[in-house]
């Protein structure tokens, strides 16, 4: 996505908008509070458009937030163990069927 697509859609006041911006200074705003990094997304949109742009500081730390809140999710995804759950005719002989036990 192009920075001058962003601007527009800032200007008409799209949804998503922010999620977009978040994605494409991704770096930006997860190694940065959200004031130091509305500023930088700021100056550097400006500089794109040579006009003003106005920045919500409540939707990018909406968007913030959400982002590193998903980011958080994917990557325990991948850590994640996964319980092998196996059916009676793959267990062993010595092996227990599932919810029971021995008693010594």
């Amino acid at each position: 996505m192009e920075k001058k697509h962003i601007i527009r859609f800032l200007k008409e006041r799209k949804r998503g908008v922010y999620t977009l911006m978040v994605e494409m200074y991704s770096d930006v705003a997860t190694s940065m509070a959200v004031t130091m990094a509305l500023e930088i997304i700021k100056e550097d949109l400006e500089k794109e458009s040579g006009a003003i742009v106005e920045l919500n500081y409540f939707s990018l730390a909406q968007a913030i937030a959400k982002y590193k809140k998903v980011k958080a999710i994917s990557k325990s995804e991948a850590t994640s163990r996964k319980w092998p759950f196996k059916d009676s005719h793959e267990l062993k002989e010595n092996e227990t069927k599932p919810g029971s036990f021995k008693i010594n």
